[in-house]
């Protein structure tokens, strides 16, 4: 016998659409016959068989077909003139079986069911999401501000949590009006159509299209690929063959849960490799090497005489729409030469900065606030000297000089073992001035 299979979905609002819609495909000759990754349909002799779709109370979300209290109701249902085909989450199909079926429940208890069920599936999305939302944005504005916000990535995924803690805010206020607006129709002796197909799959997929184009958008923009941007697509595939396996196999409630938690485990073994891989990648391509040191901006054979050479030098360079973040670190052993090898401490000489870039001046502000010293006693004023909008000098308890320079466009931050004399200042201005990045 001839089988397709619709993907077509509805929620609990809409069971009397549901309905409809089955009754209309038997007029064709389509007949439903159970849930199977979508709705099955067999194809036989036109019909009009009259459904009715019921949300069944003591259901739940992880139920892929008719549990026990499942057919203990339609045991009961059954009596009354209706037969069940098939149940998925709260969804029960019946097919009337005599033309004097009386309706399975009264028109309270139905709208009752299907607000319960309604709600307590917002809540299940809505929380997840606005605590996930609340945490991320807590960490930019906290202790990943300088971090993050000059991440495309990380910018990437808050922008999408927050549009999805909006699209939730949306949906409550939607329900919230059904809900008020259908216990009043009940109040008022009028019987409540719940009618109108779901449009949950274009919703599904519409946050993972706005994420892929934005990661593209910002690919474009910056003249970089970040493999990053792939990890969510990675994410979606094992998420989706996940779906498709539950829906296929449909075990029972407690089975489905003992797959899902499985499942969850094995894909996140799977992303730690794949983060990992990309992790060591990135970091195996980053300026490491003292070869590198040619290309930086600023050593300290720049500004003052160095004996010795360079024994290590680091680059960590981070780019958003947002602006920049440079950072830079050179380490000179003053009593090394080009035929040795040792190293001590002792006479080694450090250099550190950082060059922040944005057009955004609430950004600079938020980082000169962040990175101000917070001791009681006020730093040196160096604006002069720097020919800045402003700057300070302090020194830590580890005798290094930190200097704090404010632009319009720019924040730099240079510690240092040796303290930074006029000249060499006005060295490093020439220097660090046209650096962009």
């Amino acid at each position: 016998m001839k089988k397709r299979k619709i993907g077509i979905a509805f929620n609990y609002r809409s069971c009397d659409a549901f309905a409809e819609y089955l009754h209309e495909q038997s007029l064709r000759g389509w007949h439903f016959k159970e849930f199977r990754l979508g709705m099955v349909f067999e194809q036989g002799d036109p019909a009009d068989i009259d459904y009715t779709v019921e949300v069944f109370p003591n259901g739940t979300e992880m139920d892929t077909r008719p549990e026990a209290s499942t057919e203990e109701y339609a045991e009961y249902c059954e009596a009354a003139g209706w037969k069940l085909i098939d149940s998925s989450r709260k969804f029960c199909v019946f097919r009337r079986t005599r033309e004097d079926a009386a309706p399975i429940v009264e028109p309270a208890e139905r709208f009752a069911n299907i607000r319960k069920a309604e709600w307590l599936l917002w809540l299940s999305g809505a929380v997840p999401v606005f605590l996930l939302t609340a945490i991320y944005l807590a960490q930019l504005f906290t202790l990943n501000f300088n971090r993050w916000i000059f991440n495309n990535l990380m910018l990437l995924v808050l922008l999408f949590m927050s549009l999805s803690s909006l699209e939730r805010i949306t949906e409550g206020i939607l329900l919230l009006h059904w809900s008020v607006t259908r216990g009043r129709m009940l109040k008022e002796g009028t019987v409540p159509i719940y009618g109108k197909r779901s449009l949950w799959p274009f919703k599904t997929a519409l946050f993972p299209m706005l994420f892929l184009i934005a990661a593209i958008f910002f690919s474009y923009y910056q003249k970089e690929y970040s493999p990053l941007y792939v990890i969510p697509i990675l994410t979606l595939i094992p998420l989706l063959i996940v779906t498709a396996l539950i829906s296929f196999l449909r075990p029972s409630r407690n089975d489905n849960w003992i797959y899902q938690m499985a499942a969850g485990i094995c894909i996140f073994f799977y992303l730690t490799v794949i983060l990992t891989a990309v992790v060591l990648g990135a970091a195996s391509g980053s300026e490491t090497a003292s070869d590198h040191v040619k290309d930086f901006p600023l050593v300290q054979a720049d500004y003052r005489q160095m004996d010795g050479m360079i024994i290590s030098g680091n680059a960590d360079r981070t780019k958003s729409v947002l602006g920049s973040a440079s950072h830079f670190y050179v380490t000179y052993d003053t009593e090394a030469s080009e035929t040795s090898s040792t190293y001590s401490e002792d006479t080694s000489d450090n250099l550190q900065y950082t060059i922040y870039q944005s057009r955004h001046s609430w950004i600079l502000d938020r980082l000169w606030r962040d990175e101000m010293p917070k001791q009681k006693d006020l730093p040196e004023d160096r604006t002069r000297e720097w020919d800045a909008v402003s700057a300070v000098r302090r020194i830590n308890g580890s005798n290094i000089y930190c200097e704090l320079i404010r632009y319009t466009d720019r924040i730099w931050i240079i510690s240092s073992d040796e303290s930074l004399e006029d000249d060499q200042v006005r060295i490093i201005h020439e220097k660090l001035e046209h650096v962009s990045y």
